[in-house]
């Protein structure tokens, strides 16, 4: 870690700093303790909040800034690059001046520190992500998706999959990507019409489905149908019913098994409690121990079969 002056040399700061690329070439600049008064957030944000700071604003009252703030000149005042929050961290805790790593970039350049740092840190969702990268391709014009990717050490195609998630239904990007659903399951809908989208993705949410494999299979299905002429996903018997149904089925059949594999291995337990002697108290001690663990099991098919007869109901009930 760095030792902060007034002014400092960039150096070799073991900071993140230090790390963050541009192409091939690392961060040039200079370290200095800055007015906070002087320094302004970035102004082109690339989280819609700043989250929770308590844990970040705790460690830095307690170890200090660890990583200086990544900042350009801007006139007479410095624009943040890097360190949005660790700035709103520093402002609650009445820091006065603030070690910054002042770099000259343009807003391109700057606009890629950005994306970098964050994307290292893991700090956008991919919904944040598709947007952040669709800005740069689109909204300022920057350069391609490709030209991005190279820039920020990703594969044309992480880019533009997660630009490509912005087509979803906002009910979807809610669903299955704001509130912590695998964004592979999001990307499997990709292929749907916007109907169908919305109808899947009530499915797997009512269902529980967090298998990719498992979407992919009904995302096929529903190709399928459609290039078949069969009944879309919203109609009465249509698709959507019909996958409802086969999941039914194959939970039901899970119970069944169970059931099954439990009874048969009562079965064997029972064999080999044939085998022991009856003519000792030990015998008996040890024969009453196992009755214990037999009756525990009827119990556990007991309840199997209870709850495959409760998943019944409350599937034709929601028929």
């Amino acid at each position: 870690m760095c030792k902060y002056d007034d002014t400092v040399s960039i150096g070799r700061c073991d900071s993140m700093s230090d790390h963050l690329l541009m192409g091939s070439a690392a961060l040039s600049g200079y370290i200095e303790q800055v007015d906070a008064r002087k320094i302004r957030p970035s102004k082109t944000p690339l989280r819609n909040d700043s989250g929770l700071l308590g844990e970040l604003t705790a460690s830095i009252l307690e170890k200090g800034l660890l990583e200086p703030i990544v900042v350009r000149p801007i006139g007479n005042t410095f624009e943040v690059v890097a360190g949005n929050r660790r700035l709103e961290a520093c402002r609650r805790l009445k820091f006065g001046r603030i070690p910054c790593h002042i770099v000259e970039l343009d807003d391109r350049e700057a606009y890629e520190v950005s994306l970098t740092e964050n994307l290292h840190r893991k700090t956008l969702n991919p919904i944040e992500e598709g947007l952040a990268f669709k800005k740069y391709v689109d909204k300022f014009g920057y350069g391609s998706a490709s030209d991005l990717a190279r820039r920020i050490d990703k594969s044309p195609s992480y880019v533009s999959r997660r630009i490509a998630l912005l087509d979803l239904p906002e009910k979807i990007r809610e669903q299955l990507l704001l509130r912590g659903a695998k964004v592979g399951i999001a990307e499997e809908l990709l292929s749907l019409d916007e109907e169908s989208k919305v109808e899947l993705t009530e499915l797997i949410t009512e269902m529980k489905i967090t298998s990719r494999s498992e979407v992919r299979r009904l995302v096929g299905y529903l190709n399928r149908s459609a290039e078949d002429g069969s009944k879309g996903v919203g109609e009465p018997h249509g698709s959507y019913y019909e996958i409802v149904e086969t999941r039914a089925r194959v939970i039901e059949r899970t119970l069944t098994k169970c059931i099954a594999s439990l009874r048969q291995n009562m079965g064997r337990f029972d064999d080999a409690m044939g085998s022991l002697p009856g003519d000792d108290s030990n015998s008996w001690v040890v024969s009453e121990a196992l009755m214990w663990q037999r009756r525990f099991m009827n119990g556990q098919v007991d309840d199997l079969i209870k709850l495959r007869k409760k998943f019944r109901l409350a599937f034709k009930s929601s028929r």
